[in-house]
């Protein structure tokens, strides 16, 4: 169990972006595995458009897939292709002095998500350091650039524990 927070590479750019997650790894054999990816994301305000404020901006996803594991003494390396779904809600309204009516609009979508997952895990025993990366495969590289995450977080063997 690996819950980990993240952001959204564009969000150095653009709004900040919080990403709260969790992976769920089982060993199907020596070095391959089933895993699961639960995420929760909310998106913050844009400064660079001063006449649109954010109600809200939330996205869920689950995904599942295959991964191989490399290790090293002290680090595994983990590659995995997932794949899932992707909810999105959002609200906005429109405010400018020259418009006297406010405009707002709301959305909801659910598509398909499916890329390649890199997962380090640095640690020996029960706990352990582990850090993300997902590189999103669908909308190409408006896909990659508006979608990449990246997480930190910390690790713990349940196997280990019984």
């Amino acid at each position: 169990m690996e819950p980990a927070i993240g952001t959204r590479l564009n969000s150095f750019i653009g709004g900040p972006d919080v990403q709260v997650s969790n992976l769920l790894q089982y060993r199907l054999k020596q070095k391959i595995s089933f895993i699961t990816h639960s995420a929760f994301s909310s998106e913050g305000e844009i400064a660079w458009v001063p006449d649109v404020k954010k109600n809200y901006s939330y996205t869920f996803y689950q995904k599942i897939g295959l991964g191989a594991s490399f290790n090293t003494r002290k680090a595994s390396h983990v590659f995995s292709f997932l794949a899932g779904v992707k909810y999105n809600t959002f609200s906005g309204s429109f405010y400018n002095k020259e418009i006297p009516e406010q405009i707002t609009t709301k959305s909801k979508s659910l598509t398909s998500d499916y890329g390649w997952l890199y997962n380090l895990k640095l640690g020996r025993k029960k706990y352990f350091f582990s850090s993300r990366l997902y590189i999103p495969l669908k909308d190409g590289l408006a896909g990659i650039l508006e979608n990449a995450v990246l997480e930190l977080g910390m690790g713990i063997s349940l196997k280990d524990m019984y």
